[in-house]
């Protein structure tokens, strides 16, 4: 059971378990990046479901004046986290801070954090150069359409583009990846919230 339920986060168990079997398609000494990762409750599943020899780079505003928002995690001491939001023992400890990110990953030695805000930050970022992507940071547009546009072509023909919240509480999230698949002329596929792109292989 390669997640960790402890971790503050909104992901669902469900869902973890549908990130640790696309993690295990990422070949040894392939890379991804995630954009959105939080406290790292998906980024614990992402290190440790690749291939141990796989890169996983974790990109964040962590800015939690920006971003003021918070699952309920448990607080109580010695409670058990339940499948959905996580607990912590820490003061302040299910804020997106680059603080916390970094304490509960410390274990995940595969991960690179990088604070930037995507896609402008990223704009030398090479093409083709990743097996997976996973966009789980703006779910509006026009920020959501530039993460799709932008980070698509950086995956390896082959590879995938993904992310989470495909749900009708983020419209844009459905609209955005419908229009750009029916203009690339390509099928995407949603697993509950979970939507994934393949890029051609011939692309």
């Amino acid at each position: 059971m390669p997640y960790n339920l402890d971790i503050p986060g909104w992901m669902p168990e469900p869902e973890l378990k549908i990130l640790e079997r696309l993690a295990r398609a990422i070949p040894a000494g392939g890379a991804m990046v995630e954009v959105g990762p939080f406290c790292g409750r998906s980024s614990w599943c992402w290190s440790k479901s690749v291939e141990p020899t796989a890169t996983v780079t974790c990109i964040d505003i962590w800015d939690p004046v920006e971003h003021p928002y918070s699952p309920p995690s448990k607080t109580d001491q010695g409670v058990v986290a339940d499948e959905d939001f996580g607990k912590t023992s820490r003061d302040r400890g299910n804020w997106g801070t680059r603080e916390n990110f970094d304490y509960y990953t410390k274990d995940c030695h595969n991960i690179t954090a990088l604070r930037g805000r995507s896609p402008d930050d990223f704009q030398e970022w090479p093409m083709d150069s990743l097996d997976l992507v996973f966009l789980d940071g703006i779910h509006h547009n026009p920020g959501f359409h530039a993460d799709v546009v932008h980070w698509f072509p950086r995956v390896r023909p082959g590879g995938m583009l993904c992310g989470d919240d495909c749900a009708r509480t983020h419209p844009d999230v459905l609209w955005t990846i419908d229009d750009f698949c029916k203009e690339l002329g390509i099928p995407f596929t949603v697993e509950r919230r979970i939507w994934m792109i393949r890029r051609p292989a011939d692309r």
